[in-house]
């Protein structure tokens, strides 16, 4: 059986990340689990929609791992999700190579999770600000499973960092195992 799960990690420098950089690790941890690193495999920014769609066959999740930067991923994601989710690919006539698939955020983010609300800072729940990631899942026929969130990312510490990357492993062994039962049960 091929990896069941892509973990698409999208962050200009991931060296200096420390969140990121261990939820990269933890995803590369998991049997079933590949990883792909955005800003490693285009640095200059043109994704290869073609090879990308081709990476995602066979695979029944996807997760995106990205920090949260003026309310939205890195750009280089929406790229990856323009340039992949095609119409007649993704969507549209004949386009229906993602139904039935999972999408997975796994987001970091510099605020407190108090800070998204009507009274943060930011004056909305965080989940107002994902609505674009869960139509695009909606409109490709995608189940959208709840996100995964790392809050204050930079100034958590140790301990809480360790945990959340534990959450994610765990998370992502349960859809490896989900898609090996699934996949037995077809007989494939």
């Amino acid at each position: 059986m091929a990896n069941p799960v892509l973990f698409v990690i999208a962050h200009p420098d991931l060296g200096q990340s420390r969140a990121n950089r261990h939820f990269a690790a933890s995803a590369k941890s998991i049997e079933g689990v590949d990883v792909l690193d955005l800003y490693k495999v285009y640095p200059d920014m043109f994704v290869d929609g073609s090879h990308e769609r081709h990476r995602i066959d066979g695979k029944s999740t996807i997760v995106l791992q990205f920090p949260i930067y003026w309310y939205a991923a890195p750009g280089l994601l929406k790229e990856w999700i323009d340039r992949t989710f095609s119409y007649g690919w993704a969507y549209g006539t004949n386009g229906n190579a993602l139904k039935g698939k999972n999408l997975l955020l796994s987001i970091a983010t510099g605020s407190e999770e108090k800070a998204y609300g009507p009274e943060g800072v930011h004056h909305h729940p965080l989940d107002e600000f994902l609505l674009p990631y869960k139509q695009t899942a909606r409109f490709c026929g995608m189940n959208w499973l709840d996100p995964l969130v790392y809050y204050h990312a930079r100034a958590s510490e140790k301990d809480h960092l360790i945990a959340h990357g534990e959450k994610l492993k765990s998370r992502l062994s349960e859809l490896v195992h989900a898609a090996s039962k699934q996949e037995m049960s077809h007989g494939a």
